[in-house]
């Protein structure tokens, strides 16, 4: 009787957990659906393992993270290409690459500060800007009619100050809280 019992509630301890983390994951789901690029979301978040056991907040705090750290390699790269540019076009197009990748990386760092604080309107503002730094920088290179290098790194950054942006508005829509329906 007592080999039954102990089988009923480790089953009810195993189902509970699974129910638990069935909606974890369904939050990262929800939550990616409502971004402009549902697929670089979902592939971001899942691939960190605090997101399934993060809320909203968290998976925020996950994607401007990922934001950072991208926008901080893309930043290695600018300086690293306006050290070898020998067209003076492409070198002032990088030349403000270097500055719009420096705001960002202090606006990223800004986000993430004010998203730990709760001034979700704050998060909000600053990971808009950074997502507009990486996109500044392409257009230099549009707009002065020339190839940019850095087009991929510099799309994946602006992607992902996006989402990190739309994931920042639920918390601010909902005052802090994003209660999604199962």
């Amino acid at each position: 009787m007592a080999l039954v019992f102990s089988l009923l509630l480790l089953f009810s301890v195993h189902q509970s957990f699974a129910a638990r983390s069935f909606k974890k994951d369904d939050l990262v789901e929800q939550v990616c659906k409502t971004t402009t690029d549902p697929s670089l979301c979902l592939s971001t978040l899942q691939s960190n393992p605090r997101s399934s056991s993060s809320d909203v907040k968290g998976l925020a705090h996950i994607m401007l993270e990922v934001a950072l750290r991208e926008g901080s390699d893309n930043f290695a790269q600018v300086k690293k290409l306006v050290q070898n540019a020998t067209d003076p076009i492409i070198k002032q197009c990088l030349d403000l690459c270097v500055m719009q990748y420096d705001l960002l990386i202090d606006n990223v760092n800004k986000a993430i500060h004010s998203l730990e604080s709760n001034s979700f309107r704050d998060a909000n503002l600053h990971a808009g800007w950074a997502a507009d730094g990486a996109e500044t920088c392409e257009n230099s290179f549009i707009e002065l009619k020339r190839h940019s290098p850095l087009t991929e790194r510099n799309n994946l950054v602006v992607h992902l100050g996006e989402i990190s942006l739309e994931i920042i508005h639920l918390l601010e829509k909902k005052g802090g809280y994003y209660l999604p329906t199962y």
